[in-house]
């Protein structure tokens, strides 16, 4: 664990443990459930029960594809949708009590948020992770590359 401690402008260190990679992990794991848990109700409901698919079909591949990706865009912008709502943490940050601030120690903005999910291609789904763990392993406040730009979880 990565121990940090902020100066503030008036004078006063705070100390905080930057959450670990594990934790970072597993709370990425829980999101995971939770975006699988919605795609799987909203295809029952909505393509299964409800026949979506018949009801589009006479529509050209642009409409069907726009129609598809209006149910999913939940799942698309999850994280910056539950990070700017939640106060820097998603459903997966919250049961592990680690959020994201920014590396003075205040609460991140919706531009922080939105430079941290554009980040989240990088970071996280090219070479499966693998960017966002040697970011966090090397950087030297436990920073994935997205974090670096911006705020840091704690």
């Amino acid at each position: 664990m990565v121990e940090l401690q902020i100066n503030t402008t008036q004078n006063v260190n705070i100390n905080f443990t930057a959450a670990s990679v594990g934790e970072r992990i597993l709370a990425y794991g829980i999101d995971w459930i939770i975006k699988i848990a919605y795609i799987i109700v909203v295809y029952q409901l909505l393509f299964n029960l409800f026949n979506i698919p018949a009801l589009i079909q006479d529509m050209d591949n642009w409409s069907q594809g726009a129609i598809y990706v209006t149910f999913y865009f939940p799942v698309i912008f999850y994280t910056l949708i539950f990070e700017t709502l939640l106060d820097g943490q998603t459903l997966g940050k919250r049961i592990l009590k680690i959020k994201v601030v920014k590396i003075d120690g205040y609460q991140a903005s919706l531009a922080d948020f939105l430079i941290r999910w554009l980040f989240r291609i990088i970071d996280l789904n090219m070479l499966s992770g693998v960017v966002a763990l040697i970011s966090i392993i090397t950087s030297s406040k436990n920073q994935r590359l997205g974090g670096i730009l911006q705020p840091e979880h704690r």
